[in-house]
């Protein structure tokens, strides 16, 4: 029987010791990032990256500032085999990045949350076009870890996002044009430098609601936004809740 999708959210600042899974699974990042320790090899995974794992291989992450989100299910066992038949080498615990697998993975979260008669119907389709999509990514050679300077300009991102920022003054810091900054950005993080900035915004605002030490007003200013109003609609956009909602479920 399939397994239904599970969304796991990983507070910043943290990290899970080495660990291994009973079945094979592919996981997609939808928000943050972390790193991966896979054997002496050490994976930096963002938005749109995802990885398939066989049962039993060990890994250890360890999670930024931001926190991270991501989806989790357990490929069937055709799919898998399909991959194995199109020389996906599975052993090696394979994984991509890309902006189709950031948007297949939105997919099924809003359709996570429906939670109707056809949920699990639409869900295993959208899983097998993930699995689809990671294959064909794979086969693309669209893997592989961002540059340093790509790096410095999502650390610059992660430290100024409370306030105004434009593309040419990360661009500036990062030393690179704007437009390939923008290019290279969405090609590595599946999201372009606008939506990440946002993300960031709204994921600082919810560690701040789990805290419970600032009205939604203060954690608005906090983290950039403009109102209150305008923490409340970006919020529900990406939680699906407003912030005195999600405050009270974590609480």
């Amino acid at each position: 029987m399939q397994t239904r999708p599970s969304l796991r959210d990983y507070p910043a600042d943290t990290a899970m010791p080495v660990h291994d899974h009973r079945e094979a699974t592919l996981s997609i990042v939808v928000r943050g990032g972390f790193k991966e320790q896979v054997g002496r090899s050490e994976r930096d995974y963002g938005c749109g990256h995802a990885a398939f794992f066989p049962a039993g291989v060990a890994h250890a992450q360890a999670f930024g500032p931001r926190g991270a989100r991501q989806i989790i299910f357990e490929p069937q066992a055709a799919w898998i085999e399909h991959l194995a038949d199109s020389r996906v080498a599975l052993d090696r615990a394979p994984h991509v990045h890309s902006a189709a697998l950031h948007h297949l993975g939105d997919r099924l979260i809003r359709e996570m949350r429906v939670d109707d008669a056809f949920t699990a119907l639409a869900c295993d389709g959208l899983m097998a076009e993930i699995v689809a999509a990671f294959g064909r990514e794979i086969e693309d050679g669209t893997c592989g870890r961002p540059p340093a300077w790509l790096r410095t300009a999502l650390d610059f991102i992660h430290t100024n996002a409370a306030r105004p920022l434009g593309l040419a003054e990360i661009a500036t810091a990062a030393g690179r044009h704007e437009v390939h900054l923008a290019r290279e950005f969405r090609r590595h993080f599946g999201t372009p430098v606008g939506t990440y900035i946002r993300q960031s915004r709204v994921e600082h605002a919810a560690r701040l609601l789990r805290q419970h030490g600032l009205s939604l007003t203060e954690i608005a200013l906090e983290c950039g936004f403009s109102s209150h109003s305008h923490l409340c609609r970006t919020f529900i956009a990406y939680h699906g809740v407003t912030p005195s909602q999600y405050r009270s479920s974590v609480s």
